[in-house]
């Protein structure tokens, strides 16, 4: 509602102008008090909302900020653990390097005569006593040898009824043959009349004096089957190296057709039947085809399949076979079986053997001769046999192992030097070959002893033979023994060879003993310092996952935990270092303790190389950490820059807006004389 009071123009003009003044200075005071000059949407909608968001992304940003800590605690504690594991297994070296210097070995020292016999059973030798005595100083040496068992050996022969040689071959069935049909031969047509086709003999005489009247001629060997081929014709390649000869019976009055079932893929529930074996469909066409294929090796048909089209053939492998019965699939055809001519190829014979020997194997085959062959085929063919399996045994490593035929044409493995090592043969055909005994062991040569005295003559035997073992010398006329073992030995002396023994015991290397109880304590180090590794519940050296996010939409991320050099997930603890539990018998010899120190070497290149991946990760997370602190910075002052008041800007504001009240005040009250001098009239 309008006021009742009329205020002159003068008057109301510098009202106006007062009451804008005091607006503007509240505005100024809030901005002051607040220090932002945008305090809601209503200030400045644009620069409201866009620092808002500004700072929530700041915000989400500086959340993460606590994980990257949290995760570089974790990785800080890794490598505390890694560190101290390093430090672990340089103190195990120390250890085994301490055993290896340490040579204090316990001795016995005692008479012996010429006749003497020493049992030697601890120590190295174990429960297994070794004898030791100057009538066996002197063994000749016999090398590893196998061979066949029969008188001569001239290769595999045939695999069917044929007597001729051990070639390829492809077995013809001449049912479905007339008068005046014809079969093709190695490329040689042969044409057929009644006679040839009354009898399997007819029918071989037939086709051989085709081929022999061919360019052909000799390439080939045709008979009538017997036996188990009874009914079949047979053609042999004459060479064991080559194909079965190709036959084609298409001329014949009837060729055999096998049964088959044929149906399309489309059909196919979720399982058929096949022969009354449940066939599951799976996920795919190439899934089916595949079971098929297994259920049919197992039960005798082939499959043939079309991914294309979709369909499916089931064939039975069996000339005179019925089509593989299917139920379960709609629209299934099947083809009736008709019986006629067919053949089948049979591969040439050989004979097939496994040689181990020296902890190494290679497999062996060896072909026939071929057939008809005179002197001369025979001898090439041993040549030949010779030099594949040569090839064969350096081949596997197997060099110090050498085929060849002795003089009675008998075929022999025989090593190269006299070794107790042991030649074996196995497979398929080895019984067969080389009768049941197919192991042979060699035996080492012992030389003729240099030494003249008879304690000598026991140090130079004990040391050749045993050396590793025990170590003899020469007390003053006596047999001195060392025991190179942490275990006691037990020595037998027959000083007259009458079997009156005289025991002693030497004690083992008590030194080596307690050094393999330390570095068995410092293992067992090695895993409770890897569990004790963790932060927050995090161990990455127990194989724990440590997953840190670097923005606030999760895109961007670093999953860490310990691998193998392949880059497959383990944790660190002495078995995946391959690091294992010493007994006192393993520090025996330089040699074992060597073998141990480069199984630590190995784990120390496995942790030095995980510390460093661990690096790596801990200077990629502090890298992105200070990124994040930058990007957080960044943000929060373009907030800043479009909501933050500039105070001084402000308080000059201010000042001018109190020097303009004061001033709108005077004009106000010069603008209110006129009606006062009004007054002044009517008084």
């Amino acid at each position: 509602m309008g006021s009742d009071v009329s205020l002159s123009k003068a008057v109301r003009a510098n009202l106006l102008s007062l009451q804008n003044t005091a607006s503007m200075m509240d505005k100024t005071q809030n901005r002051l008090a607040t220090g932002n000059k945008v305090n809601s949407a209503l200030d400045n909608p644009s620069s409201f909302f866009t620092a808002s968001a500004l700072n929530s992304r700041a915000a989400d940003m500086s959340n993460l900020l606590d994980s990257m800590a949290s995760g570089i605690q974790v990785l800080q504690a890794a490598d505390n653990g890694i560190t101290a594991l390093t430090k672990n297994v340089e103190s195990m070296q120390s250890t085994l390097r301490q055993a290896r210097q340490d040579k204090s070995f316990q001795t016995k020292t005692f008479e012996v005569e010429d006749a003497s016999v020493i049992s030697l059973v601890g120590g190295q030798f174990g429960d297994v006593a070794s004898k030791v005595s100057l009538a066996s100083a002197t063994v000749p040496g016999v090398k590893s040898q196998l061979e066949t068992s029969g008188a001569t050996y001239v290769g595999p022969v045939s695999a069917s009824d044929s007597a001729d040689g051990a070639g390829a071959r492809t077995l013809i069935t001449r049912t479905g043959f007339a008068n005046g049909d014809d079969i093709v031969v190695g490329g040689v047509t042969v044409n057929l009349v009644t006679a040839d086709v009354a009898s399997d003999t007819a029918f071989a005489a037939k086709i051989q004096a085709t081929l022999d009247a061919s360019p052909e001629a000799g390439k080939y060997n045709v008979s009538a089957g017997t036996g188990t081929n009874a009914g079949k014709v047979i053609v042999e390649a004459a060479d064991p190296a080559a194909a079965a000869p190709t036959v084609d019976v298409s001329g014949a009055a009837t060729v055999a057709v096998k049964g088959s079932a044929a149906f399309n893929y489309s059909g196919v529930p979720t399982s058929i039947t096949v022969g009354g074996n449940t066939i599951n469909t799976g996920a795919s066409f190439a899934d089916f085809v595949t079971a098929l294929e297994t259920d049919g090796k197992a039960n005798g048909y082939s499959v043939t399949s079309d991914a294309a089209t979709g369909a499916i053939t089931l064939t039975n492998k069996a000339h005179g076979g019925t089509a593989p019965a299917v139920v379960g699939v709609t629209g299934v055809t099947t083809t009736a079986v008709v019986a006629g001519a067919y053949t089948e190829e049979v591969a040439a014979a050989t004979h097939n053997f496994t040689v181990s020997y020296d902890g190494k194997t290679a497999d062996v085959t060896i072909g026939g001769l071929k057939a008809g062959a005179n002197v001369l085929d025979i001898k090439n063919w041993q040549d030949a046999t010779i030099a594949a399996v040569n090839a064969k045994l350096d081949g596997a490593g197997i060099t110090g192992v050498e085929a060849k035929f002795d003089d009675a044409g008998k075929f022999q493995l025989v090593a190269k030097t006299a070794e107790a090592k042991t030649l074996a043969v196995s497979g398929d055909d080895a019984v067969a070959l080389f009768g049941t005994n197919g192991v042979n062991t060699g035996v080492a040569e012992k030389s003729q002893l240099n030494a003249t005295k008879t304690v000598d003559k026991f140090v130079e035997l004990i040391n050749r033979d045993h050396g590793t073992k025990i170590r003899a010398s020469n007390d003053n006329g006596k047999l001195r023994i060392e025991n190179m073992s942490t275990q006691e030995l037990d020595i037998g002396i027959d000083l007259k060879g009458n079997d009156a023994i005289n025991s002693l015991k030497v004690e083992g290397n008590s030194v080596r003993d307690n050094l393999h109880k330390q570095f068995n304590e410092l293992r067992d180090q090695l895993d409770k310092l890897a569990d004790d590794s963790s932060f927050n519940g995090i161990n990455l050296l127990r194989g724990d996952k440590l997953k840190i996010t670097f923005n606030e939409s999760g895109t961007s991320s670093i999953d860490i935990q310990a691998k193998d050099k392949n880059g497959n997930v383990r944790g660190i603890n002495a078995s995946n270092l391959g690091i294992e539990s010493l007994v006192a018998e393993d520090l025996d010899t330089d040699e074992g303790i060597d073998a141990f120190l480069g199984k630590l070497s190995s784990a120390l290149t496995e942790l030095r190389s995980q510390a460093s991946a661990f690096g790596s990760n801990l200077s990629s997370v502090e890298n992105r950490q200070n990124f994040t602190k930058n990007m957080i910075n960044t943000l929060e002052t373009g907030a800043a820059n479009l909501t933050l008041a500039d105070t001084n800007a402000e308080a000059a504001n201010l000042l001018a807006l109190q020097t303009r009240q004061q001033l709108s005040s005077s004009a106000l009250s010069m603008a209110s004389q006129q009606d006062q001098a009004v007054l002044q009239l009517l008084r």
